[in-house]
């Protein structure tokens, strides 16, 4: 069966072949017409007469080859052709189809039925069917959810805003599109805002103190004042219903415009009988307010509150506030600055350089002092503070604060503590749990037990010393690293083995005659020199710990005079000479960084 071709493919092929040259043009459909009737001098093709049949439908036959036996052809042509006596020349006939056509009334039908079809895609998928409200009068809100409901994009809606008298802030003033239109989600749509009145319109000023209230309501009103405030208080002195003050902020009266801040004060007349009327204190002393309370023989109750704008000890505000009326003996409460105050942050997780900036500011006037401890925060981060976050404090309040030294370093190689007193190790040990560590340091399990050393040979040296010693595993049995981690973790064991002297006793070395020594610098450059020193030359060493700081590292007193680490000198001395020895356990070790 032949597969059936588009027109595209077919028409591709053709184009190749006639690019390769197997055929010499490209055939349309005028190649397909029904061929004409023509007479035999014009074709040598002769058309079969086709049989009639009953039925006016023409059944399609496969197409027929007809065979026509040609005139015998003389000898000599065959022989002059080349061709064989047997060859006899075939002649083809084409059967053309006829071709189907429509009627008139299918094709109106068909017609009838793409129109119909036309329209309907365009009512459901193109024809407009968002009918457009009247907006005008109403609030951009209104506006807002009508767009959600009838899912319009917001691109679509534009808004252009305008002052006006008529129409209140965020109303809609005029749109673009007229109501009952008929529009799509896309449909461009621009509206007029209103911004209310517009505030820098300039105002005619009137003589405000020769006004009455209802005058200067009505002033009001009618020029829609923005921020024009009129109230009302007891009075004395004038009349009910007249001016007593008016405030007019930053701005000349021939200046005034809609949204300028005037306030307005009038009178209601004097206070009734047994009742007072309380004053402004604002800005006056404490003291002031309770000289006028005396005298009306009203109390004065006083709280306290910071300012950067009020001077310490002047009133900020006032309960009732003045104008009011209020009964003899009744109280009248008053703020007191207590002048600029500190507002407190929270500085936990603060760095270092955050913490300097924050107390480099001026404003920032409080004292404080650190505590410097091991934590796993970063080094120099704020990890507690004294003052709860967003307290306001006097200027300069103490405030405590922790500061982390990151985790302790306990040696900067493999062998640091090897042949140092057990001692010093538990200073260091002290020092660091003081500093918020729980490290544990004793002569744990295989430790316990002390031994001689011919390597450590001064008794309490340590001859042995691991971190994490004798930690219990999940599965009961013990492990320790054999060094110490840097930084070291701030709930280590460490375990230490103590050296009880030599192994081999020494031969007692003969005790020379009193002979001149040169002690140098070199000789007091550490406890272990000096030690080395006072062996070699059986000096009478005497060594006494100090642990006020008043030694750095190492200072001894030689035949009445004072050496210590760093000089530089020399000194001829006796052999067999006392030297006293005074030395510091637990040198200071260099702070480390974050």
């Amino acid at each position: 069966m032949t597969k059936k071709k588009d027109f595209l493919s077919a028409l591709s092929e053709q184009v190749e072949a006639k690019n390769q040259g197997k055929v010499d043009r490209i055939r349309t459909i005028d190649d397909y017409r029904p061929i004409e009737k023509r007479t035999d001098a014009e074709d040598d093709f002769a058309i079969p007469e086709a049989k009639e049949t009953p039925s006016e439908t023409i059944k399609e036959e496969p197409a027929a080859v007809t065979r026509e036996e040609p005139a015998a052809v003389p000898q000599e042509e065959e022989e002059d052709s080349g061709r064989p006596a047997s060859f006899t020349q075939e002649t083809f006939h084409r059967i053309e189809k006829p071709q189907r056509t429509l009627s008139k009334t299918g094709i109106a039908v068909i017609a009838v039925l793409a129109l119909l079809a036309a329209g309907l895609i365009y009512w459901f998928g193109f024809a407009p069917k968002i009918t457009m409200p009247e907006f005008a009068g109403k609030s951009i809100s209104e506006v807002s959810s009508w767009a959600r409901q009838n899912k319009i994009a917001n691109t679509s809606i534009a808004t252009v805003e305008e002052y006006s008298l008529e129409y209140p802030d965020d109303t809609i003033i005029s749109q673009t599109v007229s109501a009952g239109k008929k529009i799509k989600a896309d449909t461009p749509i621009t509206l007029t805002v209103s911004k209310g009145p517009d505030p820098d319109e300039k105002i005619d000023f009137p003589d405000i103190r020769n006004m009455t209230l209802s005058e200067l309501q009505e002033w009001k009103d009618e020029n829609q004042l923005l921020k024009t405030k009129i109230t009302t208080q007891y009075s004395t002195t004038v009349e009910n219903g007249n001016v007593i003050s008016y405030d007019l902020k930053n701005v000349s009266e021939s200046d005034f415009t809609r949204g300028t801040t005037l306030s307005i004060v009038c009178s209601k007349g004097e206070a009734p009988v047994g009742q007072v009327t309380v004053e402004d204190f604002r800005n006056k002393t404490l003291a002031e307010a309770e000289q006028w309370a005396s005298n009306k023989k009203v109390s004065i109750q006083k709280q306290e509150q910071f300012s950067d704008s009020v001077q310490a000890g002047y009133i900020i505000s006032q309960t009732p506030s003045s104008g009011t009326a209020v009964k003899q003996g009744d109280y009248v409460t008053v703020v007191v600055s207590r002048g600029k105050g500190v507002s407190i942050p929270q500085l936990v997780g603060y760095s270092a350089e955050q913490l300097e900036a924050w107390q480099s500011n001026s404003r920032n006037s409080v004292v404080i002092v650190p505590t410097t401890v091991y934590n796993e925060a970063p080094y120099g981060s704020v990890i507690a503070q004294s003052i709860t976050p967003g307290t306001i404090v006097e200027s300069g309040a103490v405030l405590e604060l922790k500061i982390s030294l990151y985790l302790p370093v306990m040696e900067t190689n493999s062998r640091q503590w090897l042949g140092k007193d057990y001692l010093e190790l538990k200073k260091w040990v002290d020092d660091a749990n003081f500093k918020g560590a729980s490290i544990q340091a004793g002569e744990y399990g295989a430790f316990a037990t002390r031994t001689c050393s011919d390597e450590f040979p001064v008794p309490g040296s340590i001859i042995n010393y691991a971190c994490e010693y004798g930690t219990e595993d999940s599965d009961g049995s013990f492990s320790y690293s054999s060094g110490c981690e840097r930084p070291l973790n701030l709930y280590s064991r460490i375990g230490y083995q103590v050296s009880t002297g030599a192994c081999t006793v020494p031969t007692p070395t003969p005790v020379p005659t009193p002979a001149d020594v040169v002690l140098t610098g070199d000789d007091v450059a550490s406890l272990s020199a000096i030690q080395s020193f006072c062996s070699s030359y059986q000096m009478s060493c005497t060594y006494e710990p100090v642990t006020d700081g008043s030694v750095d590292n190492v200072e001894i007193t030689a035949e009445g005079s004072i050496h210590k680490t760093g000089d530089i000198f020399q000194q001829i001395i006796k052999s067999g000479s006392k030297i006293a020895v005074r030395y510091n356990p637990a040198p200071p070790t260099p702070t480390p960084g974050p």
